[in-house]
C-alpha cells in the first residue's frame, strides 16, 4: 500500500525531525555484511551504537561476524531473515554496484517494517537510481545515499552506514548542537573533527553521497533540521552538479517549511567547471548551471553577505558561505555571536598548522618557518624511529634488464644517466661525472676540491703493483684484462671496510641523538656514546695523510651536520687527550659522509650508496693509476702516485690527462679529453659492460668484482673498436705531410684523399662480392642501425660534439676527413646514401689528435695508441657503471641476472 507524503514535499519523506532519521531504538540488517570493506566497518558501528546491528545477508552463505559485543548472525538472504523472525527497520546495502537494485528491492519486498535505507555502495548506475528512488517512494522507504557513509546521531550515540567518525566514533561524534550534510563521506568526519576542536558538537551528521541521485538531499534535510530541537546552525559541503540545493533555498524563500536557522556552506570544485562527462565523486554534469560558481552565487545571494573572510568574520543572521573547510570553525562561532549563542563546549585546541616534521634543509620565510612540536603519543615515538631511518628506499626486484640509473632514450638514441644526457655529461669534469653518477645531482662548488683531494690521494699506489700490469702488457692482454687483475685484488681491503663502517658510525650516531643542521649544542649523552665506542687512549701513528685530512676536516666551512659533528669529535678527543680509532678511515669516511650527505637526506641517493662512497672513489682513482701507458717516460705520473702529498690539489681530470698521455694539458686539449669521457659514460643497462657489473652484483660480489665484471666485458668489439678507427686513420695519413691535426692550415687536399679511400673501397668491396664467400671489410666508424634511411644521416651525438667543440674554435683533421669521407663514398657510388659518422669515430679521432705528434716522433706505438684510446673508453665507462652498480645494489636481488630455463636453447 502506498504511503502518505510528508508535507510539505510533493514526494515521501519519511521524518519530521532529524531526531528520527537514526536513533539507538533501530534495528539494521546489513547486505554484503561479511564484504571486505563492511568486515571492517560493521564491528566498530554496531559496538559504538549499542549493538543495534541484528542480521546480516551474504548472499548463498551462512554465519556470523564477531564483535566485542557479541556475533551478528549472517543469513543468506532477507527472506531467511524474516523467516527467522528477526525484525529490523534499517537496511545497510554494501551490495556491488550491478546488485543494488536487487538488493533494495529484496529489502522493500520482505520487510513492510522498513524505514530507511542507506546504500554505501559507488557507482551504482544512475537508471538502477531511478529504479530504487521510484520503489522506496511507493514503498514509503527513506534512501540515504548512494556512494555514502551513511549517518549518525552524536545525541543517542549511533551511526548506520559507512564509517563516519573513523575507528574511534567517540572521539570526534560529540554531542552538540550542529547539523552537518556533506556531499562527501570523509569530509563530514573531517568537519565534525574541526568542529569538535572549536567547541562545537553535532547533532546529527548525513554523509549524502554525490550520485546523479541523491535520495536524501538538501531540501530534506533542512526541513527536518528545522524541527530538530537539539540543531542551531546547518553546516553544508556541497560539490557540482544538480540543483538540490537551489530548490531548498528557493523553498525557504517561500516559507515552504518556515527554515529559520543559519547556514554554513562550503561550495568547492571550481576545477569541474568545463568538464562535460561525470566526474567521478561529483557524479553530476557540471557546466550547465549547476556548477560551483552557480552554486556559490546561490548562497551569497540568499546569506546577503560574501564569502566568509576570517580577517573580518562579516557574517549574516543567515549564515555565510566559506571558501574551504579549514574556516568552517570561524564562521560558525561569528554566526553563533550574530545569533546570540554559545559554542556547546570550551575549544580543546585550534586548527593552526602543528609541525610534527620539519625540513631542516630548506630556508624558509619566516612566515612560513614554522615551529616543530612534539607529536603526540603514539606519534611522537613512531616519528622518532622514523627520524633514523634516512635516505632512499627501493623495492628490491628482478634488475636483470633494468635500471634506475641509466638508460638509451628510444626516441633520440641518446643515452642518458640519472636523466641527463651523454651530450650534457660530456661538458663536464671527470669528478664532476663521478659525483653525478653517486649522488644524482652536480656537487657543490665547494665540494669541488675536497672531491680532488681524495681522488687524488687514493691514485697513490706502490710501483711495485704495476708488475702484473707488466705482465699482462707483455702477453698481449687488453687494457680492461690487465686493469682487471688489479681490481680484483682490492677485494675488501680494510682501508674500505674502515670506512664504510665509519661512516656508518657517523650516519648512526646524528640519526640517534636527532642532530640537524640547526643544533648547537651536542648534548653529553653523544660525548659519552663517542668516547666509549670511538675514542682511545693508546696513541695512534700518525701520518702525512691522516694530518692533511684533519686540517681538511678542521678548515672546511661547508654547512653540514655530518661535518659538524665530525669536527666535535675531534675537538671532544683534543680536549680529553684522546685518540680517534682509524683516524685516517674516520676522515675519509667524514668527508664522503659529508658531501654526500645532502643527497641523501633529499632521498636522492640510499644510506648503502654513502657508506659505499669511500669505495667508489677509490676504485676510479685505482683504474686511473694503474692505466698509465708508458711509466718509464711519464715523469708526471711518477708524481701522482708516489707518497708525497704536494700534488692533491689539480683536478683529478687534469691528472688524469697527465697518466695517460704524459703531459700537462693545455685549455683545448683538456676540453676535449672530458668531453670523450663524458660521452662514453653509458650507453644504457643493455651494453655488455653495464650487464657484466650487474651480474657480479647479482653474485654478491665485493663492489670491486663488480668492477671486475664491467672490465672482463669489454673488448675490441666493445669498447676498444677504436683500435680499427685509429688503425684506418694511420693509414689513410702515412704518406700525407701532417704536423698539427689541430691546425686548419694542414695543407693537405682532404677530399682528393677522400675520394681516393672511397674508390679504393669500391674497388675491395666489388671484389669481395665477385669472389665466392668473399667477405667486405667495412671502413670503420661510418653507417649506423639507427641512423640511417635517409639521403643525407647524421649521428645527433657526433653532430653535437663536432658543433660543441667547432665554437670554441677546435679543429680536428680527422673529423672533418670523416665527414668527407662519407660525401664521396655516396659521391662515387659506393652508398646508396650519405652515411653518418659513427659517435665511435670520436673515441679514435681525439686521442689520435692529441697523439699524433708522439706517434710520428717514434715517443709512442701504434698498439699504445690504440690502447690508449681503449682506456679512455673505460675511463668515461667506469662513471657510468658506478651508477649502476650503486643502482643493483640497492634495488637488485640476488641471483637475478639468471636466465631463466625456458629461455634457453640447445643448438646442435
Amino acid at each position: 500500500m502506498r504511503r502518505l507524503k510528508t508535507k510539505p514535499f510533493p514526494y515521501y519523506v519519511g521524518l519530521h525531525s532529524l531526531e528520527e532519521l537514526v536513533t539507538r531504538e533501530h534495528r539494521v540488517c546489513v547486505m554484503n555484511i561479511l564484504g571486505s570493506e563492511s568486515r571492517k566497518v560493521t564491528p566498530v558501528s554496531h559496538e559504538y551504537s549499542g549493538g543495534n546491528i541484528v542480521a546480516g545477508v551474504q548472499y548463498g552463505r551462512r554465519g556470523s561476524l564477531e564483535t566485542k559485543l557479541g556475533a551478528i548472525p549472517v543469513y543468506r538472504s532477507i527472506r531467511e531473515v524474516m523467516e527467522k523472525g528477526i525484525a529490523f527497520d534499517m537496511g545497510v546495502v554494501y551490495i556491488p554496484p550491478l546488485g543494488v537494485c536487487k538488493a533494495v528491492s529484496e529489502l522493500v519486498t520482505h520487510n513492510e517494517a522498513l524505514k530507511r535505507i542507506v546504500i554505501v555502495t559507488e557507482k551504482v548506475p544512475a537508471r538502477d537510481s531511478r529504479n530504487i528512488r521510484a520503489l522506496c517512494q511507493e514503498a514509503g522507504v527513506d534512501v540515504i545515499g548512494a556512494n555514502c557513509l551513511g549517518m549518525a546521531n552524536a545525541w543517542d550515540r549511533v551511526r548506520i552506514g559507512g564509517s563516519l567518525g573513523g575507528d574511534h566514533p567517540e572521539e570526534t561524534l560529540v554531542k552538540g548542537s550542529i547539523a552537518i550534510h556533506s556531499n562527501s563521506g570523509n569530509f563530514t568526519t573531517t568537519m565534525a573533527e574541526y568542529l569538535r576542536t572549536a567547541g562545537f558538537g553535532i547533532s546529527t551528521a548525513v554523509s549524502s553521497g554525490k550520485d546523479v541521485y541523491i535520495h536524501f538531499a538538501l531540501p530534506e534535510f533542512l526541513y527536518a533540521a528545522q524541527n530538530d530541537p537539539r540543531t542551531k546552525a546547518v553546516v553544508l559541503y556541497v560539490e557540482p552538479g544538480g540543483y538540490y540545493e537551489k530548490m531548498a533555498l528557493d523553498w525557504i524563500r517561500d516559507r515552504a517549511f518556515g527554515f529559520t536557522k543559519p547556514i554554513i556552506a562550503c561550495v568547492t570544485g571550481r576545477w569541474k567547471k568545463n568538464i562535460t562527462r561525470a566526474c567521478g565523486h561529483a557524479g553530476a554534469l557540471s557546466g550547465s548551471g549547476d556548477d560551483a560558481e552557480s552554486k556559490e552565487r546561490w548562497f551569497d545571494e540568499y546569506f546577503g553577505v560574501d564569502v566568509f573572510d576570517p580577517k573580518t568574520c562579516k557574517v549574516s543572521k543567515r549564515g555565510v558561505r566559506v571558501s574551504s573547510i579549514q574556516y568552517i570553525p570561524d564562521a560558525v562561532k561569528a554566526v553563533f555571536e550574530k545569533i546570540d549563542e554559545k559554542p556547546d563546549f570550551p575549544s580543546t585546541g585550534d586548527l593552526s598548522l602543528k609541525l610534527w616534521l620539519g625540513d631542516t634543509m630548506v630556508k624558509l620565510p619566516p612566515s612560513l618557518d614554522l615551529p616543530i612540536v612534539q607529536a603526540p603519543a603514539p606519534y611522537d615515538r613512531q616519528i622518532v624511529e622514523v627520524n633514523k631511518q634516512v635516505g632512499a628506499h627501493y623495492l628490491r626486484q628482478n634488475m636483470a634488464l633494468k635500471s634506475g640509473a641509466s638508460r638509451m632514450n628510444p626516441e633520440t638514441q641518446v643515452s642518458e644517466l640519472h636523466g641527463k644526457t651523454v651530450l650534457d655529461l660530456s661538458r663536464r669534469t671527470l669528478e664532476e661525472n663521478l659525483y653525478f653518477a653517486l649522488a644524482k645531482v652536480m656537487p657543490e662548488k665547494s665540494d669541488l676540491p675536497t672531491l680532488n683531494l681524495i681522488l687524488n690521494l687514493f691514485m697513490k699506489i706502490d710501483e711495485r703493483r704495476m708488475e702484473l700490469i707488466d705482465v699482462g702488457r707483455a702477453n698481449g692482454c687488453t687494457p680492461n684484462a690487465y686493469l682487471a687483475s688489479q681490481i680484483a685484488l682490492v677485494g675488501n681491503k680494510d682501508l674500505l671496510a674502515k670506512s664504510r663502517e665509519h661512516a656508518r658510525f657517523i650516519i648512526d650516531l646524528i640519526r640517534e641523538f636527532g642532530l640537524d643542521e640547526h643544533t648547537k649544542a651536542f648534548p653529553e649523552e653523544l660525548d659519552a656514546f663517542v668516547e666509549a665506542h670511538l675514542l682511545r687512549a693508546e696513541p695512534s701513528r700518525k701520518t702525512d695523510i691522516s694530518d692533511l685530512l684533519l686540517k681538511e676536516v678542521k678548515k672546511s666551512k661547508k654547512s653540514c651536520v655530518a661535518l659538524k659533528v665530525c669536527q666535535h669529535i675531534i675537538a671532544l678527543a683534543e680536549r680529553r687527550g684522546l685518540e680517534i680509532r682509524d683516524a685516517y678511515e674516520f676522515l675519509l669516511a667524514t668527508i664522503a659522509v659529508c658531501v654526500l650527505w645532502n643527497p641523501m637526506l633529499e632521498k636522492r641517493i640510499s644510506r648503502q650508496l654513502v657508506e659505499d662512497s669511500v669505495t667508489y672513489f677509490y676504485l676510479m682513482s685505482r683504474i686511473v693509476a694503474y692505466s698509465v701507458v708508458d711509466r718509464e717516460h711519464n715523469p708526471h705520473w711518477k708524481k701522482l702516485v708516489d707518497q708525497k702529498l704536494s700534488n692533491l690539489n689539480h683536478s683529478f681530470t687534469e691528472n688524469a690527462f697527465k697518466v695517460l698521455f704524459g703531459r700537462v694539458p693545455d685549455s683545448v686539449e683538456l676540453l676535449e679529453f672530458q668531453t670523450l669521457l663524458g660521452l662514453t659514460i653509458t650507453n644504457g643497462p643493455g651494453t655488455l659492460s653495464v650487464k657484466g657489473a650487474k651480474e657480479s652484483v647479482s653474485a654478491r660480489n665485493d663492489i670491486s668484482m663488480a668492477f671486475v665484471g664491467f672490465l672482463a666485458n669489454t673488448g675490441r668489439a666493445h669498447g676498444g673498436n677504436g683500435y680499427e678507427a685509429i688503425d684506418f686513420l694511420v693509414e689513410q695519413f702515412k704518406e700525407a705531410d701532417l704536423r698539427d691535426p689541430g691546425d686548419p692550415a694542414h695543407g693537405l687536399d682532404l677530399k682528393q684523399m677522400a675520394n681516393k679511400a672511397a674508390r679504393a673501397f669500391g674497388a675491395h668491396k666489388k671484389h669481395a662480392l665477385e669472389v665466392e664467400d668473399g667477405a667486405v671489410k667495412p671502413i670503420p666508424c661510418i653507417n649506423h642501425p639507427v641512423f640511417r634511411g635517409n639521403k643525407i644521416n647524421v649521428d645527433p651525438r657526433e653532430q653535437f660534439v663536432a658543433e660543441m667543440l667547432a665554437e670554441k674554435g677546435v679543429y680536428n683533421v680527422f673529423w672533418e676527413y670523416y665527414r668527407l669521407l662519407v660525401k664521396e663514398l655516396y659521391a662515387e657510388g659506393v652508398t646508396k646514401n650519405v652515411f653518418c659518422v659513427n659517435v665511435d669515430a670520436v673515441l679514435a679521432m681525439i686521442p689520435l689528435k692529441l697523439v699524433w705528434k708522439d706517434l710520428q716522433a717514434g715517443r709512442i706505438t701504434l698498439r699504445q695508441v690504440q690502447e690508449l684510446a681503449f682506456t679512455l673508453f673505460l675511463f668515461g665507462r667506469s662513471v657510468g657503471v658506478t651508477a649502476d652498480i650503486a643502482d643493483h645494489r640497492d634495488r637488485g636481488l640476488d641471483m637475478d641476472c639468471r636466465t631463466p630455463e625456458r629461455e634457453l636453447s640447445y643448438v646442435l
